[in-house]
């Protein structure tokens, strides 16, 4: 079948292609890769003209996909690239405590002076000693200063022992009511501080006695010198006995001798159980008698403490190999336990020493005491 041409009062002129039936075009007529760009009017491609998958990446152009053309939900977390959220992609206030790992505020992420009062937990206890967050291995050394300590904070137990010295008072700052009573003893007075000003006047006199009177207890040993003793002031009262010596005394004062009986008799041995002849030994008595005593009054008792045969005798010398100076004897099993063998005045050795020897014989045992009664210097 043919068609004839057939001039119609058309504006524009048609183009027939021959063997083609205008508007009946079908995908069998239309070779591959024949339909180009220039072929295809603008906007006539519309989505359902575009197979599933078939918009690679290399099909959209750069900047194409715009906000509206994403769906909501769309850009999942796989979609983004590795550290491509910037500060500017994210709104203000949009991270918050939910969006924060755990330990992933760090040191460095926390701005000078952001943490106030406020962002303290109720825990944290700022300035409680031992308390809180803040510890003192926290402060850095000479950073708490004045300024960041309250009035009235630092009380008595938060000052160290001996830590307030001379050079922390003011001067002038201590006044009588701050010292306690008995707190200043003589080692706390400077020499020549206490001025006769300083005493308490006795009414209507012109002496200015110490109030109170210092007792013995507060003077220093060797404090008080001659100078400081009123004439007859040392009354007889005021020397101890045996205190007065030969070389205390002033040429022709005295010279003789001096005979001081013991008001009770001492001891200065008591030694038994004595079963055999013992050798010559010596008996102390510096605990007794004072130094340069010419003589002593001695007495010796033989007690019997166990008598069968022989004899028992004591012996007080004069020196050793001299004749003895006082001998006693003790009773034999019939007659008093004691034998006392009196009394003698014999001189004493310069170390205030005597001799002494008891004898024993036979199966006995005795006892010996020595006695002093007096001295002589």
């Amino acid at each position: 079948m043919s068609y004839e041409p057939r001039i119609t009062e058309a504006k524009e002129a048609v183009t027939i292609v021959p063997g083609v039936v205008p508007g009946v075009v079908g995908e069998a007529n239309i070779a591959d890769n024949a339909v180009t760009s220039p072929k295809i009017k603008d906007e006539t491609i519309r989505s359902e003209d575009i197979g599933p998958g078939q918009v690679q990446e290399s099909d959209i152009v750069a900047g194409a996909v715009t906000a509206s053309k994403l769906a909501a939900d769309a850009v999942s977390t796989g979609k983004l690239q590795a550290n491509s959220v910037t500060t500017e992609k994210i709104a203000a206030g949009a991270v918050d405590s939910s969006k924060l790992a755990t330990d992933s505020v760090t040191t460095e992420k926390i701005d000078n002076g952001a943490v106030t009062s406020e962002k303290l937990g109720p825990d944290v206890v700022i300035g409680a000693v031992g308390e809180g967050a803040i510890t003192t291995s926290k402060l850095a050394d000479q950073s708490v200063t004045r300024e960041k300590i309250s009035d009235l904070a630092v009380n008595s137990l938060k000052i160290a022992d001996g830590a307030i010295t001379n050079a922390k008072i003011a001067t002038n700052t201590i006044t009588q009511g701050k010292i306690a009573n008995n707190a200043i003893g003589t080692g706390e007075i400077q020499n020549g501080a206490v001025t006769p000003e300083k005493l308490s006047f006795v009414p209507g006199g012109a002496v200015r006695p110490l109030t109170p009177p210092l007792a013995s207890a507060e003077l220093g040993v060797g404090s008080v010198e001659s100078d400081k003793i009123a004439t007859n002031a040392v009354t007889t009262e005021k020397i101890a006995n045996q205190a007065v010596t030969a070389e205390k005394l002033a040429p022709g004062v005295g010279g003789g001798d001096t005979l001081t009986m013991l008001p009770v008799p001492a001891t200065a041995l008591d030694q038994g159980g004595i079963v055999a002849t013992t050798a010559p030994a010596t008996v102390d008595l510096s605990t007794i008698i004072p130094l340069n005593t010419k003589g002593v009054i001695v007495s010796i008792a033989c007690i019997n403490q166990s008598y069968a045969n022989g004899g028992m005798m004591a012996y007080i010398f004069r020196q050793l190999g001299a004749e003895y100076a006082l001998q006693v004897m003790a009773p034999a099993v019939n007659a008093p336990g004691i034998s006392n063998g009196g009394s003698v005045l014999m001189p004493v050795a310069t170390d205030r020493t005597l001799l002494w020897q008891a004898y024993v014989s036979g199966n006995n045992s005795t006892e010996l005491v020595i006695y002093i009664l007096g001295y002589v210097v």
